[in-house]
């Protein structure tokens, strides 16, 4: 009768467990399912017309605006906003984002003493302290920290210090002169972003306001046409356009990288045996990945410890992932010490030339070796890679010199600084190429 009993009570677990793990099931699709109502966490974030960082963007969403998730693409969800448009927003950036475009929203500090820092930096030097409530204008997001506008200046504070008050714009009265605050900012022939584009303004372009509707303004352009605006889109706080302003991060943008070999595949080694190129990739590719990561871009790894992936799954994840761009990071050798020495780039689908141009450029004006130009090459992980892929050899490591600069920091960082300007140089150029 025991065992019958234990037998019995065995069952009603199984069965118990099988519920929970049913309803944790059902939890994650009613949150992360179609026609769901959720709150956006992203301060801002770009409504695209199609499933692509490249893609036209239709409209922005801010933080605490409530949107239906219609459908799930590619890693991308596709969402109805409050006044009825539908567009795609990354999956990733639409709940914890910490990076976002160009707006123009108010705010107001929440928390006492609030120090405005000239960067995005803790160590940044503090221009101001501001106080609680005290309100303010936030421009950009960019790796949890926003730049506002407040009494003149220009300035940075952590996210988590500042609510937006979207519904409290400023009162402009018509006639107004005010400025564009958004580059390419669109003129719509009516209050709907599904209404005609007319025209495209510049950052900082003068406009007069003729009528003032909720979240849009009927506005006249100097050369004359008359249009709308949305609110995010322009200010009366006097912007200039030769002021300096941060680069717009792209965090839309997915960048897998790649560090070559690992585990039971060491690669290459150092003349004196002691370094192997697992090691000085893996080492590298987080430097990489934190420099991008504060530049707001999103970074995937095929491996972030010492382990082994085999060439057709390192494919596998790259085609698999949203990521746009695909970075392979090695580091040479020939046959005999000392005998070869230089950084290369090779590309091997047509896709990836372009990619490869971009990054050697940089790679070639920022690191201290000879830059030994950039090419095609069968490798596996290009051949098999459906994304721009490239893979970099940064340098012999059984040269001595060579070898010297890959075990230094400094080097390293000037590798994340050449990725860095050459992917963004790229994803400029892809999208410039898109609007014509």
């Amino acid at each position: 009768m025991r065992n019958s009993d234990t037998s019995k009570n065995t069952i009603k677990l199984l069965v118990f467990n099988l519920i929970i793990v049913g309803l944790v099931i059902a939890g994650f699709y009613f949150m992360h399912g179609t026609n769901q109502i959720v709150d956006v966490q992203t301060i801002a974030l770009n409504v695209r017309e199609k499933p692509n960082a490249t893609s036209p963007v239709l409209t922005q969403v801010h933080r605490e605006d409530r949107v239906t998730i219609k459908e799930k693409k590619k890693g991308w969800y596709k969402i109805q906003t409050s006044e009825k448009t539908e567009g795609w927003v990354p999956e990733w950036l639409i709940f914890d984002g910490t990076s976002g475009p160009y707006t123009y929203l108010p705010a107001v500090i929440t928390q006492r003493n609030t120090e405005l820092k000239k960067s995005n930096s803790e160590n940044s030097k503090t221009i101001d302290t501001l106080k609680r409530k005290q309100k303010v204008f936030v421009t950009l997001e960019l790796n949890g920290w926003c730049r506002i506008f407040v009494d003149g200046n220009y300035g940075w504070v952590p996210t988590d210090t500042i609510d937006i008050r979207k519904n409290q714009q400023p009162k402009f009265e018509v006639d107004d002169t005010l400025q564009v605050a958004l580059d390419n900012a669109p003129l719509y022939s009516k209050q709907s972003e599904s209404s005609q584009i007319t025209d495209t303004l510049d950052y900082a372009e003068k406009i007069v306001l003729k009528e003032v509707s909720d979240y849009w303004y009927q506005v006249r352009t100097d050369s004359g046409k008359t249009g709308y605006m949305r609110s995010w889109e322009i200010t009366n706080n006097k912007i200039s356009q030769k002021e300096k302003r941060p680069r717009e991060p792209l965090p839309e943008h997915v960048i897998m990288l790649d560090p070559g070999h690992g585990g039971n595949d060491p690669g290459a080694q150092t003349n004196d045996g002691k370094v192997f190129e697992k090691t000085l990739t893996l080492q590298t590719a987080k430097v990489v990945k934190d420099k991008l990561e504060a530049q707001g871009y999103s970074v995937l790894m095929t491996r972030s410890k010492d382990d082994f992936v085999s060439l057709s799954k390192i494919a596998r994840i790259s085609n698999e992932s949203p990521a746009d761009i695909f970075i392979s990071m090695h580091y040479d050798s020939t046959g005999n010490p000392n005998e070869g020495s230089g950084t290369t780039t090779f590309y091997r689908n047509k896709n990836g030339r372009q990619l490869a141009q971009a990054v050697n450029d940089q790679i070639a004006a920022i690191l201290p070796l000879e830059n030994r130009g950039f090419g095609t090459q069968d490798y596996q992980v290009l051949r098999e890679n459906e994304k721009p892929a490239v893979l970099l050899e940064l340098g012999y490591i059984n040269n001595d010199t060579d070898a010297a600069y890959a075990q230094n920091k400094k080097y390293h960082k000037k590798v994340a600084e050449a990725i860095y300007e050459g992917s963004t140089n790229y994803f400029l150029e892809l999208n410039k190429q898109k609007e014509r």
